[in-house]
């Protein structure tokens, strides 16, 4: 069964300002940073996001696909500065918020950033990672990455630097399931949405481009099985031990199981991956 790991905090750092749930960045009571998220709308369903973001970490990890560590956070008593804050004026001491662990040291792929050699390609020492991301975020309906912000991509992917090169990692889930517009709507029927996705930024295509075309059948072929494997029992674990501390949408699990089990969405992930890669 999963425990989800939970901290409390000790110093708030400063807001991070975003386009979303402007996180509050934490130091807390296990000597970790982490990156912290409550509602910023007026939205009670928005409450939802904070559950996306654990239960695809866990998805993540069942996958074998880098992501930081995470823990439920809660708001100890005189650590919260409101001073220092801005959207998250919602939040108060005891509420308790969903964490991402800082990775250090590590930046953020920006929207910029792309693969011009070979060598830069080699630097990356989980390639086939990328294209497993980009599979993730189709099968799990990902908004959030891959969306064109002027004048670039947003791509919620880490470099996490190790001696032999750079790691990606994936964080930020908060928007998967089609985000909070597609709250307690999505489901099975709505099949699979391309647009807005990792495999159609620039930096997906500059790094498979250096991929053997082999390599890249192999992975995906290796990956799309595991998608059809069962996960009620990671989904209905870690909702299970939500639904005490934030009111989420009736029936969640049992819809999250409905919609990633579907086969014909797991086919057409599979062929919006392949279609995509014969583009280029």
């Amino acid at each position: 069964m999963i425990v989800i790991p939970k901290v409390n905090t000790e110093l708030l750092i400063e807001e991070i300002k975003t386009t979303g749930h402007s996180p509050l960045k934490f130091i807390c009571d296990d000597g970790s940073t982490y990156y912290c998220k409550y509602l910023v709308d007026y939205s009670p369903l928005e409450i939802n996001c904070l559950a996306y973001e654990i239960i695809a970490h866990y998805l993540l990890n069942q996958l074998n696909i880098p992501t930081p560590s995470i823990a439920l956070v809660e708001i100890s008593k005189g650590t919260l500065d409101k001073s220092k804050i801005k959207a998250n004026r919602r939040l108060e001491e005891g509420f308790i918020c969903f964490g991402s662990k800082s990775v250090e040291p590590s930046t953020e792929i920006s929207e910029f950033e792309v693969c011009t050699t070979k060598r830069d390609y080699k630097s990356i020492v989980n390639p086939e990672d990328i294209v497993k991301i980009a599979l993730f975020d189709l099968w799990i309906n990902n908004v959030d990455r891959g969306k064109f912000i002027n004048p670039g991509f947003n791509y919620n992917l880490l470099s996490v630097s190790h001696i032999k090169g750079r790691e990606i990692m994936a964080f930020d889930h908060a928007f998967i399931f089609g985000g909070v517009n597609q709250i307690g709507v999505f489901n099975p029927l709505m099949g699979v949405e391309r647009q807005d996705k990792l495999l159609q930024s620039e930096f997906y295509k500059s790094c498979i481009q250096y991929m053997n075309y082999d390599d890249f059948v192999k992975i995906v072929d290796n990956f799309i099985p595991l998608l059809q494997v069962s996960h009620q029992v990671v989904i209905e674990s870690v909702i299970g031990q939500l639904t005490d501390i934030w009111n989420l949408s009736h029936n969640l699990s049992q819809r999250i199981q409905d919609y990633l089990h579907d086969e014909t969405r797991i086919n057409q992930v599979k062929e919006a991956v392949m279609a995509n890669h014969n583009y280029f």
